[in-house]
């Protein structure tokens, strides 16, 4: 007697492969697919911590620029009257007060040095009480030496992209 081999095995193992076959098509699609995702989210920290990075190169370049104007030979008034330059500002210690408040394209000063990746950098100079550290809380702010003025510099630079922006603060005591 002769056995006729079966379609039906043949026709199973086939069909057994394909499917094999897509679940890994899918299972490596899911794989590359996290991976681009990844890679996306991994370049926009990147872009981010280089705006942020050129934001603060900006700020402190902005500081060094009032710091050398304090350190001429004669100052502008610090009434007002000179965009920038102004007597101690009353929320002047509020971090708040720089973020929201302030109107940085009127009132204060903008470096003119040319910086790569800084949209803006600008800075505010007031001038500080004599015997006063900082103007604000300052009871972890070293108090000034004798003699000379003291003077709070803040300045915020901003990133290429705009959206990322440095606000520092420092004082500066220009000796008599």
């Amino acid at each position: 007697m002769r056995i006729k081999p079966s379609k039906n095995g043949k026709q199973r193992q086939a069909g057994v492969a394909l499917i094999t076959g897509l679940i890994f098509l899918v299972m490596l699609t899911l794989i590359a697919v996290t991976a681009m995702q990844s890679t996306t989210l991994e370049e926009r920290m990147a872009g981010n911590s280089r705006s942020r990075d050129a934001a603060f190169q900006g700020a402190e370049a902005a500081v060094r620029a009032a710091e050398v104007v304090l350190s001429g030979a004669s100052l502008p008034p610090f009434n007002g009257s000179t965009v920038g330059y102004y007597a101690l500002l009353d929320n002047g210690a509020s971090a708040d007060y720089w973020k929201s408040t302030h109107n940085w394209a009127a009132q204060s000063v903008a470096y003119s040095g040319n910086l790569a990746g800084v949209k803006e950098a600008r800075f505010v100079v007031e001038a500080l009480p004599a015997g006063s550290g900082s103007g604000g809380d300052d009871s972890l702010v070293a108090k000034p030496l004798s003699g000379g003025e003291v003077f709070r510099i803040t300045t915020r630079g901003i990133g290429t992209d705009g959206t990322s922006s440095v606000i520092l603060q420092t004082t500066f005591r220009r000796s008599i």
